[in-house]
C-alpha cells in the first residue's frame, strides 16, 4: 500500500493560499524537536516569506516589472518550500504523528476500489466508415478505465481469445474490423485491483452488424 507523504508541490496553488500555507508550515516547524536540523533555517524561511507577500501585495495594480519580481519570489519559496518537505519526509519516515506536527499536508492513501460492477449497458452504433463502430458505456465512478472485448460471431468461450480494446472514456471508436460481418461486444470496467489480476465484470454481450 503507498505510504502517506508530505505533499512538497505547490506550483499549482493559488497566489494567497501559497502565502497561507508557507506560513502555516513556518509556525508548526519552528522549534519543532521532531525536525531539529531543517536544512533551510525557519528564519530564512520567515523572510522568503514576507518578501513573496510584499510582492505579491505591489502585483495589485503594480507594472509588469512588479509581477516578474512576484514570480521570481514565489519560484524561490516554492524550492525552498520543497526542499523543507523532502528533509520532512526523509525524518518522519511514514510516521504520520511526525508529519502532522510539521505543518505540510499529508497525501492521502488511495481508497481500494476492487473489482468493479459490470456496467448496465454498452450502446454500438454504426461508424461513418466501414468497419468502424461507435460506442458507449455506463459510466461507472470509480473506474480507472474502460476495457471492450470484441470478436466476430461466434465469440471464443475465452476471454482471452477475443480482441481487446482500452479507453479511458465511455465514448469512442473502433476501427479496422472486418466490414459485412457480424461482431459481438461486451465491456467492463476497469481498476487497478481488477488489471492486476485480469479479472473484470462485463456487460451483457451485444451483436452488431458492422458494415
Amino acid at each position: 500500500m503507498r505510504k502517506q507523504k508530505a505533499i512538497v508541490y505547490f506550483a499549482k496553488v493559488k497566489e494567497n493560499e501559497l502565502w497561507d500555507i508557507s506560513r502555516f508550515i513556518s509556525n508548526k516547524m519552528k522549534d519543532n524537536p521532531n525536525f531539529p536540523n531543517p536544512p533551510i533555517s525557519i528564519a530564512k524561511l520567515d523572510v522568503l516569506i514576507e518578501e513573496y507577500h510584499e510582492s505579491l501585495m505591489k502585483c495589485d495594480d503594480g507594472t509588469k516589472l512588479d509581477t516578474a519580481i512576484k514570480n521570481n519570489k514565489r519560484t524561490i519559496l516554492l524550492n525552498n518550500l520543497s526542499i523543507l518537505g523532502n528533509y520532512v519526509n526523509t525524518i518522519a519516515n511514514n510516521d504520520l504523528v511526525k508529519l502532522d506536527s510539521s505543518g505540510f499536508p499529508i497525501s492521502k492513501t488511495p481508497s481500494r476500489v476492487g473489482i468493479l460492477d459490470a456496467p448496465k449497458y454498452i450502446h454500438i452504433n454504426y461508424g461513418n466508415n466501414p468497419g468502424e463502430i461507435f460506442f458507449e458505456i455506463e459510466v461507472a465512478e470509480k473506474a480507472s478505465g474502460y476495457i471492450i472485448l470484441f470478436s466476430t460471431c461466434p465469440a471464443p468461450e475465452n476471454d482471452k481469445d477475443w480482441h481487446s480494446y482500452l479507453s479511458s472514456r465511455t465514448k469512442g471508436m473502433i476501427s479496422g474490423l472486418e466490414s459485412e460481418k457480424k461482431y459481438i461486444f461486451k465491456a467492463a470496467a476497469t481498476s487497478r485491483e481488477a488489471n492486476k489480476i485480469g479479472r473484470y465484470n462485463f456487460t451483457d454481450p451485444v451483436t452488431k452488424f458492422v458494415p
